[in-house]
């Protein structure tokens, strides 16, 4: 082969190197440089891109493809000498189902478009599963007839499977938890949720009856009955999950009951049998096993929660919805104010997701001060957060047109509480804090604050040094005005951080109050170097790793500019491991999600279960962000682990909160938050400066 434009075209494609060892002489094309102009044209564009290119010509439509294509072809094809053959041969297996389109292009002159096609071809040594989106479009040559056909594809392959996997999850979410009433209830609308799935070749679910297991239900017969047996046996006496070849035995828990039932899935011989497919099995296993866990819990109580669901249905309905108004209204993104920075959290106890009386505020005044606010209503229930409210657009209002000092603010408050006569549902816990303006970033400003019975402030200076702000401790607002309160002052030099919290931060019922604040000053010690809004999750993390007996917010802020923070991607502290992956806002993200965290959960070593847990969390959380955050372009997913602990944060610019719902039957999502409740230690929301939101789940071994 001779032909210089033939030469060049090749050059820098693979393929088009293999190319040039084609003996095109004996093809119907033959030699390269008899080619007409427009053949030679279509075939420098096809190696000039790395998009998947394949194009026909001739009577025989002999192949040519590029580099990008080989991957859609395989390796087996390739190898035997694809290149130069007649596209007939070449996908003799497919022939009948793309055979129609070729001649549809070639007789019609017209293109065509086909959408997430399955196809079954062996590109791998089998015949397995293959889904495209591609167009043919007609090829002309120099004479203007119809000479050949291009083919632009794009495999969807892994969108699409995972897609139908969360969907099958999502199926297996409303079955396991609408079937209540028995063991046998539930595996018999999981084995027919799985019955359809391309992505299970078989389904069988066994059952205890007394010192033996039987078989409930299958998909299908099995072809080895005695091997399955065996490990069937292995999975009731071990307790522990096996896998044989293709085929997955999750052993599913009764709590006290030990082993109940044994789900049996085995996979499609038409897809690989990589480590991803294996985990969809593990997941689907998982999934089953956290619903019998609950559906043994719930047939005590199931007959009591029917009699009273709908005569409490209304009742809680509106109860959710005036919580999440108010939870919307109260918790507010935070200002930015000149050469201060400022960081907000909020989560709720772990036993109720609505909002009670902590909140936390932040604003600028009309004269440029900047106030932070914290405040406690006594109480944790809907009168609680209306009251909580009330409380908090009094302060707001006051402070924000009065240059007085805190403590005339509260009195100001006080005043009003007995004035408008909310009465002794007003008991609340407050501190006001206010920072006088200053001209540049390395002014040293005056920060006062007045507290009405409040957990002390502290304060971490810029040398890492931290001090608990111990000072006289007013009465609580709500007790009757005209009773002193007093102003405090410290110095805030740039690099100082002063932060506020509500008492469920350090109030815990196995420990005193006193070795609760100490343990505070030590989680904030040296935390001058962190970020501030890695800060406020670092003392969350430490001080409350599990769930957590009562809301808790915080509000802290940081003189000066921040200089060198830490990138997200490399903030270690301590044992403290924590790296962040961003995602396009798209379902396809979902599958790398859960595989990123896998990933870094077993560098940890956390167990099977653990990881199960992590997964199907990760893949609700970010199936959330992708689904319902319409603002966003791109989802940060931020992994944290420390000692035995992982936390699990997918962050958003979307600013409405996450609104737990049940999910239908037949209808995908509604249901993913209640999931995370259900398999994490806690979970929690809260906005960030500059907009938007992090979502997190906590687990643990």
């Amino acid at each position: 082969m001779t032909a210089a434009w033939f030469v060049a075209a090749t050059e820098l494609s693979e393929v088009g190197h293999e190319a040039r060892e084609v003996a095109w002489e004996r093809t119907p094309l033959g030699p390269p440089e008899t080619w007409p102009m427009s053949l030679r044209h279509t075939v420098e564009m096809c190696w000039s891109t790395r998009f998947p290119v394949m194009l026909v010509w001739g009577p025989d439509l002999t192949l040519i493809y590029n580099d990008g294509y080989r991957d859609i072809l395989g390796e087996v094809k390739h190898r035997a000498g694809a290149l130069g053959a007649p596209a007939a041969e070449v996908w003799a297996e497919l022939w009948d189902q793309v055979g129609p389109l070729f001649d549809q292009v070639l007789q019609t002159g017209e293109p065509t478009w086909t959408e997430d096609m399955v196809l079954d071809f062996d590109r791998s040594g089998f015949v397995e599963e293959g889904v495209f989106t591609f167009s043919y479009s007609p090829l002309k040559d120099d004479d203007g007839n119809i000479a050949g056909l291009l083919d632009i594809s794009a495999e969807t392959t892994q969108q699409v499977r995972a897609a139908r996997r969360l969907a099958i999850l999502d199926e297996l979410h409303v079955a396991t938890g609408a079937h209540v009433e028995s063991v046998e209830a539930l595996g018999t609308a999981v084995v027919k949720v799985l019955d359809p799935s391309v992505d299970v070749a078989r389904a069988a679910f066994y059952v205890r009856a007394d010192s033996r297991l039987d078989l409930l239900t299958e998909t299908s017969a099995c072809a080895r009955p005695d091997v399955e047996r065996d490990l069937v046996s292995d999975a009731v006496r071990t307790g522990q999950s096996g896998v044989s070849g293709a085929t997955v035995v999750t052993p599913l828990h009764g709590g006290r009951q030990g082993v109940v039932g044994v789900l049996v899935l085995e996979a499609s011989p038409r897809m690989p049998l990589d480590d991803e497919y294996r985990r969809f099995l593990s997941v689907v296993g998982a999934t089953v096993g956290s619903g019998l866990r609950n559906t043994l819990a719930q047939r005590e109580v199931v007959a009591v929660l029917r009699e009273r669901a709908n005569r409490l249905e209304r009742e809680a309905a509106r109860e959710r919805a005036t919580s999440l108004a108010l939870q919307q209204a109260v918790l507010s993104t935070p200002p930015e104010p000149d050469h201060l920075r400022l960081a907000v959290r909020y989560q709720p106890a772990a036993d109720d997701l609505k909002i009670g009386g902590d909140w936390y505020d932040a604003f600028v005044t009309r004269d440029g001060a900047t106030v932070l606010v914290i405040g406690d209503v006594v109480g944790h229930d809907l009168y609680a957060a209306v009251t909580m409210s009330q409380i908090r657009g009094l302060v707001r209002a006051i402070a924000y047109d009065h240059d007085g000092t805190p403590a005339d603010v509260l009195r100001r408050v006080d005043d009003a509480v007995q004035g408008l006569s909310l009465g002794v549902d007003a008991l609340s816990t407050v501190i006001v804090a206010r920072i006088e303006q200053a001209s540049d970033e390395h002014e040293v400003r005056t920060l006062r604050w007045s507290s009405a019975g409040h957990p002390p402030p502290v304060v971490v200076r810029a040398d890492g040094g931290v001090e608990m702000l111990w000072r006289r401790n007013d009465l609580p607002l709500g007790l009757g005005s005209g009773r002193p309160r007093t102003d405090h002052t410290i110095e805030i030099t740039p690099g100082d951080t002063f932060m506020l919290y509500t008492d469920g931060l350090v109030e815990q019922r196995q420990a005193a109050l006193p070795e609760r604040l100490e343990e505070l000053t030590h989680a904030l010690a040296g935390s001058h170097e962190r970020d501030l809004e890695h800060l406020a999750d670092a003392v969350l993390a430490r001080m409350v790793p599990t769930a957590a007996d009562d809301d808790i917010a915080i509000v802290a802020v940081r003189a000066g500019a921040e200089h060198g923070a830490p990138d997200v991607a490399s903030a270690p502290a301590d044992d403290d491991v924590q790296v962040e992956c961003r995602l396009d806002a798209e379902m396809a993200s979902v599958a790398t999600a859960r595989h990123w965290v896998r990933e870094r959960a077993v560098e940890r070593g956390a167990p099977a279960g653990t990881l199960a847990a992590l997964e199907l969390a990760t893949s609700e959380l970010v199936t959330n962000a992708v689904r319902h955050a319409v603002s966003t372009r791109a989802v940060a997913l931020r992994f944290r682990g420390e000692g035995e602990t992982i936390r699990v944060e997918v962050r958003d610019r979307d600013t409405a909160g996450p609104q737990p719902r049940s999910g239908r039957a037949g209808l995908p999502g509604g249901h993913g938050l209640h999931i995370v409740e259900r398999v994490s230690r806690a979970w929690g929301w809260h906005p960030v400066a500059g907009g938007g939101k992090v979502v997190w789940a906590t687990f643990g071994w």
